[in-house]
């Protein structure tokens, strides 16, 4: 069921990456229609804030809606329309299958006027991050977009995309490294041990042959070299089985220490 669920998440993640979200930028409104501030002005302002999203986001990955973009995927219909922009932002986003949308308005404060945008992820609703500051005039807020909004879409690509994944691959999968590294370190020290274990019947073998080499009688010289060789082997196997043992229980031992 784990391995289920971890394809199932890697599976959605490589999906994610190959399809472009969708970041709606909706127009800035006034905050009071008795504002000295030009429609021109306001939509020079909101194209501005789409730029800049443009500038943070890799156009490989995301999608942002321009003006023509969002007036296409308006209803036609009057009272739609209408309806549709008196609902929330985040309900504006998901009519347009966004999975990002930003909104925003200007207002006044005193003599200074005052620019508050907000940015929300559609699927929860959650809201990813804002900027509220207040300037000197509309070339004033011009310049808080400019400065303000990079940081502001850069919460997006910090976005923990499918935490499940990433807890399965932090998580689980680490814990699978490290059981992995166990049965590898068990496997090397079970092996090691054989090894050596041969090695300690080689020397018992070869002892063995040596004193029986000892005790033949001279004048058989072809039987005399044949013990020889066969006590000669024993004792090089035996030196084989020491070795390998040994680097084998010493590789185990460097598994379990450092894995």
């Amino acid at each position: 069921m784990k391995y289920f669920k971890f394809l199932f998440a890697l599976v959605l993640l490589l999906a994610a990456n190959t399809v472009a979200k969708t970041l709606a930028v909706l127009e800035l409104t006034l905050a009071s229609e008795e504002m000295d501030i030009s429609i021109t002005e306001m939509r020079y302002l909101t194209d501005e804030l789409r730029s800049q999203a443009m500038k943070t986001l890799p156009s490989s990955n995301y999608t942002v809606l321009t003006r023509d973009n969002i007036l296409s995927i308006i209803p036609q219909d009057k009272k739609e329309a209408q309806l549709l922009s008196q609902s929330p932002a985040i309900e504006i986003g998901k009519a347009m299958n966004a999975e990002y949308v930003s909104q925003g308005s200007v207002g006044r404060l005193g003599e200074l006027l005052t620019v508050s945008i907000e940015l929300y992820e559609t699927r929860n609703g959650r809201l990813l991050g804002n900027i509220v500051m207040e300037s000197n005039g509309v070339i004033g807020l011009l310049g808080v977009i400019r400065e303000k909004s990079p940081g502001l879409f850069g919460r997006i690509l910090s976005e923990p995309e499918f935490a499940e994944f990433k807890n399965l691959q932090n998580g689980e999968v680490a814990s699978k490294k490290s059981n992995a590294s166990f049965f590898v370190a068990v496997g090397l020290d079970v092996l090691g041990a054989v090894a050596l274990g041969y090695g300690i019947y080689q020397h018992i073998h070869s002892n063995k042959l040596y004193d029986d080499y000892k005790k033949m009688p001279y004048g058989r010289d072809d039987e005399y070299g044949k013990a020889l060789d066969k006590a000669n082997s024993a004792q090089q196997r035996r030196n084989i089985g020491y070795t390998v043992g040994s680097v084998l229980l010493a590789a185990g031992i460097g598994v379990h220490i450092w894995f």
